[in-house]
């Protein structure tokens, strides 16, 4: 925008303005060579809104407005009383105030000399200052204009301002938006070409120390917003900046005002190790002394201006239980999942739901496949820990050379291969929430010294390091070996054992759970024939007795790897005997094994119609009938004369 040209004030110039406001307020029409449009458009405004030329009604003081304009404009005021006071300082000339004011005219701030305050009528908080009020004048008319600009002596609306000139600057926020107008009145004598100026110059100072405290603001909801604590400091540890979640690691109720690091972490290596190298690295791990306690966390560093640093705190069990979460360290099965109405089951739910309210180590015992994970998942999220990680270690499964940087972490160098950094093992992954030891009955035995040494102490020391550090862990285990046994063998540690041997939940296998694998298959059936749209797929009566009837070895797993391969393969009208596993089928064909008597009566008929089915398949072939059903051929001319069948009638002519 082309900056406006301010003609000298010169006695000439006044009286020609003072005459055509006469002729204006007689009625007459001005000079438009003398009087310039803006100002004649806003005399006729004032004149069409009826304000009097002669004489000026203050209006009072309006508090309440001001109150809610000033909260409104907090920063605004904040940002130009300095400024405001600085520029009636440079200027050293008496009637002559500095005047904010926001876009309705209300004065917000007045900065003047006490006498000059008294010879300025609207140089008073509170008071309406726009041109509607007062008629035409600086700051009223750069509201509505919405840039800068000057109205010197006559050229006001009303005379009883005609002692002073006025020059306005608006102000805007980042957006752009009007926000206020900084207005300078002078004695006319003293008004001159360069007041302009420096009015723009002061209304600019004010909106770019608006903008530093916006930027300001965002920069600490910013560090707020950060799961980091994070500090400034300058180079002897004075305290720049500090975001609460600093504060909460360091034990400190509110963000301290100025201060020095020193007096939180007193005595810190580390801290005057930054301080004087001030050397940028990442996610070093260090350990605080502090006044109560001690923090251990990532630290990193970063040079900040000439000679201060920035800090990011990353609190190491914060670390540990993101790594956990992001690795799928997390339990989704509650109790509600453990479906069955058993006796067995349901002393083993009472039990489990007992060790849920208990932080006492846990020992799970079951055949594999009975859910000894689906318990310890159900425990750890009724528990005070649910909010915690749940970490998983199949013991079996882990290479006996690296169990113990598995399980206890190492550092940095501590053998070939290692990461440089260092890695936590799965105790500390899981401080703070449950770890799960899946068959506990195959860890090594020097492992399991190293374990016996964590329950006790609630202590782990990573492979190739010096310190131990405390970890909260509530250890589940879990195995299908007789531990007691392994004791005796010493295959595996009696302290151990019985370090783990607190509560003890005996999880029954399938075939000890009476009317659970009939509950269980139609659960199943309903959850995979859903998935593949066969939702009117049923079992028959045969193949559910078939079913029951079935010792399960790999217990529920077995089952609803059964169900699942049946909805997959089975036709759409139905599933019957023919459809089971061969494992099924051929444990039907054996009939009971062992002292338990003769089968039932739905057992007989169940083996009668499979053998008859796989007769007719075979053409009434022995050798082929009996590899089919997995026995012997004298188990099956056995069979064929116990239910009375004809093999001959199957044979072809």
């Amino acid at each position: 925008m082309e900056r406006p040209v301010y003609p000298p004030l010169s006695q000439e110039r006044m009286a020609d303005i003072t005459s055509q406001w006469r002729r204006f307020q007689a009625g007459g029409v001005v000079d438009p060579s003398t009087v310039r449009p803006m100002i004649q458009a806003s005399w006729r405004r004032c004149r069409e809104a009826g304000l009097p030329g002669d004489s000026l009604a203050l209006c009072p003081i309006d508090t309440p407005a001001l109150e809610l304009a000033s909260s409104r404009h907090r920063d605004l005021v904040e940002s130009a009383k300095h400024l405001m006071d600085k520029l009636v300082l440079s200027i050293h000339l008496s009637k002559s105030v500095v005047t904010l004011v926001d876009t309705a005219g209300l004065v917000l701030h007045a900065s003047a000399r006490s006498q000059d305050l008294e010879n300025v009528p609207y140089g008073v908080p509170g008071r309406r200052c726009d041109e509607a009020t007062i008629g035409t004048n600086g700051m009223g008319l750069c509201i509505i204009e919405k840039k800068p600009v000057h109205v010197v002596s006559s050229e006001h609306y009303n005379a009883s301002l005609h002692y002073l000139s006025c020059a306005a600057a608006p102000i805007r926020n980042l957006a752009g938006e009007l926000i206020g107008a900084l207005n300078l009145a002078i004695s006319t004598e003293s008004f001159h070409q360069h007041t302009m100026g420096l009015v723009e110059a002061a209304a600019h100072a004010i909106e770019e120390h608006l903008r530093l405290r916006s930027l300001v603001r965002n920069q600490k909801s910013i560090l707020e917003l950060l799961d980091d604590g994070v500090i400034v400091l300058c180079r002897d540890g004075g305290l720049v900046s500090i975001n609460r979640q600093a504060c909460d690691m360091l034990g400190l109720e509110a963000p301290p005002v100025g201060g020095n690091i020193r007096a939180y972490l007193p005595d810190s290596d580390a801290l005057r190790a930054i301080l004087a190298e001030r050397a940028a690295f990442y996610d070093r791990e260090v350990a605080f002394q502090l006044r109560e306690g001690r923090l251990t966390c990532a630290l990193s560093c970063a040079p900040f201006g000439e000679d201060g640093v920035i800090l990011t705190l990353r609190e190491a069990r914060r670390m540990r239980k993101y790594a956990a979460r992001v690795a799928g360290a997390k339990a989704v099965y509650t109790f509600e999942n453990i479906v069955g109405e058993a006796a067995p089951l349901r002393e083993a739910l009472r039990l489990a739901r007992a060790a849920s309210q208990s932080e006492a180590t846990t020992l799970l015992l079951g055949e594999s496949g009975t859910g000894k994970e689906l318990f310890a998942q159900a425990i750890h999220n009724a528990g005070n820990r649910r909010k915690g990680p749940f970490v998983v270690v199949n013991c079996g499964a882990l290479p006996r050379n690296l169990v113990q940087s598995e399980l206890f972490g190492y550092v940095a160098g501590a053998f070939s291969g290692a990461l440089k950094e260092g890695s936590p093992g799965k105790f500390e992954l899981a401080d703070g929430g449950t770890l799960f030891l899946d068959e506990i009955g195959e860890m090594p035995l020097e492992a399991q010294v190293s374990l016996l040494r964590l329950l006790q102490e609630s202590e782990v020391t990573r492979l190739g390091g010096k310190q131990a550090k405390r970890i909260d862990v509530r250890i589940i285990a879990a195995t299908n070996k007789d531990l007691a046994t392994a004791v005796r063998d010493n295959a595996f540690r009696g302290d151990l054992y019985y370090r783990l041997n607190v509560l003890t939940i005996h999880i029954p296998s399938l075939r000890r759970r009476e009317g659970d694998v009939a509950l269980l298959t139609r659960i199943f059936l309903e959850k995979f024939a859903t998935a593949l749209h066969k939702r009117h797929l049923r079992l028959s009566r045969e193949a559910m007795a078939a079913l029951e009837a079935y010792h399960w070895p790999g217990n529920v797993r077995e089952l609803e790897n059964c169900i699942e391969r049946l909805v997959n393969v089975a036709p759409d009208d139905g599933i019957d005997v023919a459809d089971l596993p061969q494992d099924v089928v051929a444990d039907l064909a054996r009939g009971p094994r062992g002292p338990a008597g003769e089968p039932s009566m739905s057992l007989k008929r169940i083996q009668k119609a499979l053998i008859i089915d796989t007769l007719r398949e075979t053409g009434g072939n022995f050798r082929r009938t009996s590899s089919i059903l997995n026995i012997s051929r004298t188990t099956l001319y056995a069979k064929l004369k116990q239910y009375g069948i004809a093999a001959d009638t199957f044979r072809a002519p």
